[in-house]
């Protein structure tokens, strides 16, 4: 599958790389009143309940799940007495808000984990629900040698005026392996056996050797039992499948539902993605982005970012496609280049995942937007990507 989209700024890209430290990407979560939880800084909120703390956690190097993990097995808790707002990016240094059931505020406050910290912690009566952020402040180094950078980033910025195309980022579709999409697919095709070998022993840009290794020798031999023995403890998820499937070697429906039902989603959910991106990309490929036949335009928020649910004049929202949208004439052609049904997002062997499809902005702002000594500063509404806005301004 192709990941070449298309750009929606004709100014030469800057090239150059991000990221190559935790350090060189900061992402600062804004909260949905507005406030910006900023790195090193304390928050402070009155308490208003005792049910849930709600905490601000900063995190060096650590995704979102293996920061809980390890705060939960400091606080002798339940990992899923937590929740959060939204996830962060790993390689980065990072602020958000969490909500954890019935533990006191000072028992946060008084954890020391190496590269985690809690920036502030009071009581509230509700727990923080996914999706309850406007969005994120980033703040990204640059590395390169473009002698004409800044002139090539202003020249980008005044064409792009404000806005980017809001495709889903590549980590979408797998930080390493970028197969996640494939593997939806393949589970809306009900090829079960098919989506778990993909799962399991595709190498594809795989860095650990030996789950290079381990992948693909489960590839040639189909020996589960073997394989429990070879994949790395790191690949749990990957292991509990095997685990399974080593004692019932055709249940493979009955392999992925050993996963969390949230990792299985985004194998759909990526898939959908992939179908947004594509049709988007065709669209700008066309030379304009305009309404078409079940598409609205929606009004902005309070800090300016998409409110998909408000109808306005602002932001034009096209499909995410699932078994309940009405497919216009190009979203029919996608889904027959693709040779797929929208009812194949009802999944009557896997009914927790089926899909009835949701609306997303075709084109996202781009807030308080800066380059300066290297160093890209911006803020995003929540569900757009950093590396999309940036793949504007690099293009390399």
């Amino acid at each position: 599958m192709n990941f070449e989209w298309s750009y929606l700024s004709s100014t030469p890209g800057i090239s150059g790389e991000i990221k190559r430290s935790p350090e060189d990407f900061k992402v600062e979560e804004i909260t949905p009143d507005g406030t910006i939880l900023e790195l090193y800084k304390t928050i402070e909120r009155p308490d208003s309940g005792s049910k849930y703390t709600h905490f601000v956690l900063q995190k060096k190097d650590w995704s979102t799940s293996s920061a809980l993990k390890r705060i939960s097995k400091a606080l002798h808790v339940g990992q899923k007495r937590f929740s959060y707002a939204g996830t962060k990016d790993k390689v980065a240094l990072t602020t958000q808000r969490v909500s954890v059931f019935e533990v006191p505020k000072e028992k946060l406050n008084s954890l020391a984990l190496m590269d985690l910290q809690i920036n502030g912690a009071w009581g509230a009566k509700d727990k923080i629900q996914l999706g309850d952020l406007l969005g994120n402040r980033f703040q990204i180094i640059w590395h390169g040698s473009e002698v004409d950078a800044e002139e090539k980033v202003a020249k980008t910025s005044e064409e792009l005026d404000g806005k980017f195309p809001n495709y889903f980022g590549l980590q979408r579709f797998g930080s390493t392996r970028q197969n996640t999409h494939r593997i939806g697919e393949l589970l809306l095709r009900r090829q079960f056996q098919e989506a778990a070998m993909h799962f399991l022993a595709e190498v594809g840009h795989e860095e650990h050797e030996g789950a290079r290794s381990a992948r693909a020798k489960l590839l040639e031999s189909r020996d589960f039992h073997g394989a429990l023995k070879e994949f790395p403890k790191h690949l749990k998820l990957e292991r509990t499948m095997l685990a399974h499937l080593a004692e019932k070697p055709d249940d493979y429906i009955g392999a992925f539902r050993k996963l969390p039902r949230y990792t299985l989603l985004l194998f759909i959910h990526a898939f959908q993605s992939y179908l947004f991106n594509e049709s988007l990309s065709d669209r700008i490929k066309d030379g304009m982005v305009r309404l078409e036949d079940g598409e609205f335009y929606c009004a902005s928020n309070s800090y300016g970012f998409p409110a998909v649910d408000k109808p306005g004049l602002d932001w034009l929202c096209g499909k995410l496609l699932g078994y309940n949208s009405s497919p216009n004439q190009r979203e029919i052609e996608l889904l027959e280049k693709h040779q797929i049904s929208l009812d194949a997002f009802k999944i009557k062997e896997m009914p927790e995942l089926s899909s009835k499809g949701n609306y997303r902005p075709l084109l996202a702002p781009i807030k308080d937007f800066q380059f300066k000594d290297n160093v890209f500063t911006f803020s995003l509404s929540a569900g757009s990507y950093a590396t999309s806005a940036l793949r504007e301004f690099m293009k390399g």
